[in-house]
């Protein structure tokens, strides 16, 4: 697995090429590689997905760049402006 590839097709929007080369069985076991496709996930507007996918990275590596996304993605769905509801 290539990581410095699968990061500039993150980077230049080439998720489709980035999560082929993240495939499932590539995936397993490895906590960077669930952390990207939590990534490709956020990126796509799929929150739960990423949040699922971070959750099962942080399982593998706690200390991995996986808990900070996972805390970063809780923070935001956890936001409440309550001047957004109440015009």
């Amino acid at each position: 697995m290539d990581k410095e590839l699968i990061l500039k097709l993150f980077d230049t929007n080439g998720l489709d090429r980035a999560e082929a080369l993240l495939t499932p069985e590539a995936a397993q076991g490895d906590a960077w590689a669930l952390y990207m496709l939590g990534r490709i996930s956020w990126k796509r507007g799929d929150k739960a997905g990423a949040i699922t996918l971070f959750t099962q990275a942080v399982a593998i590596d706690p200390a991995s760049e996986a808990a900070v996304a996972l805390e970063q993605a809780r923070t935001i769905m956890d936001f409440f402006n309550k001047d957004l509801y109440n015009p």
